[in-house]
């Protein structure tokens, strides 16, 4: 049986079964055409966590993608959605499972539920597809019947439609917005002016700030990798086994930065980049080495968690 550890006790291993994961829990949330990271960070994701697949879990994902990778993979989802497969399903159902919006001052577990799903809910419906394990119940498991039609979840088609979105979420939960307030649509109705031109607060760190360097995604995945390299090792594995709450907690410190310390008149565009480019960096890291245990733990046998 695979365990995933979610809002488990500091420091210690309480796992939960996929078949009980978040069963309940999904959040209230306001459909959006953000795009988090937008195709550059996804696949920068997508090429450290490809660095750090174990030969077991490589061979399996390369043979599930035909050939592809796991770069290519992370912008599916996103790529899908202004697709017309099925327009209704990807506007009503799918839109909401990349990410969660948590009403300020409020948390995960208390917020209101949408009974579409969330990306939580997405995440451990499709970790349970692939270890053909049973379904949690809800909204992602209705859109997918709605989706496929006859839906059989162990089908080949199924399976790969799961590992790619997976892959996407998991890179979207390290964009702290992701994980924003749902009063302002995760940052979304936060208008700004960054560099003379007009954007949101959301549109700012899914893309503007990773271009903000003028550097292309194949060379800022070198220099990550390099920084990987010179992480002592233990800090590596706390950021790559740290459970959905901390991610949840870590993205909750990074938005009371952000909306104490917004570009304008008080912060030039040049101060906030400074600022905050080392911390978009830190978390396409994580976005990489998490993404990477996660795949591990379904097709490499390593293990995530105890019972």
């Amino acid at each position: 049986m695979f365990y995933v550890n979610l809002f488990g006790e500091k420091g210690s291993m309480r796992g939960f079964t996929v078949v009980g994961l978040l069963m309940g829990f999904s959040l209230m949330m306001v459909a959006d055409a953000a795009l988090a990271w937008g195709t550059k960070g996804h696949r920068i994701i997508g090429m450290l966590a490809q660095d750090r697949l174990t030969a077991t879990a490589e061979t399996q994902v390369t043979a599930l993608l035909e050939g592809s990778d796991l770069a290519t993979a992370a912008t599916w989802a996103d790529e899908m959605r202004s697709s017309q497969d099925n327009a209704a399903f990807w506007s009503d159902y799918a839109a909401t499972w990349h990410y969660v919006n948590i009403p300020a001052g409020s948390d995960y577990l208390s917020s209101p539920k949408d009974p579409h799903g969330d990306a939580l809910l997405a995440i451990a419906t499709f970790s349970a597809i692939l270890l053909e394990e049973p379904l949690p119940p809800g909204g992602v498991e209705d859109g997918l019947k709605l989706y496929f039609g006859n839906f059989d979840p162990r089908a080949i088609e199924v399976k790969r439609f799961a590992l790619k979105f997976l892959v996407h979420i998991l890179g979207d939960l390290q964009q702290p917005l992701h994980s924003g307030y749902a009063e302002d649509r995760g940052g979304n109705s936060v208008q700004l002016e960054w560099q003379g031109k007009s954007t949101n607060l959301h549109s700012l760190w899914d893309t503007r700030l990773l271009q903000y360097n003028d550097v292309d995604e194949a060379t800022y995945a070198r220099r990550l990798r390099l920084r990987i390299e010179r992480i002592p090792a233990s800090e590596v594995r706390n950021y790559e086994r740290a459970d959905v709450e901390v991610w949840l907690q870590e993205s909750t410190r990074n938005l009371e930065r952000m909306y104490a310390q917004l570009p304008g008149p008080a912060l030039s565009d040049n101060d906030y980049a400074a600022r905050f480019v080392p911390t978009v960096e830190l978390q396409l890291v994580k976005g990489g080495l998490r993404t990477a245990w996660f795949l591990n733990g379904i097709f490499g046998g390593f293990p995530m968690g105890t019972p």
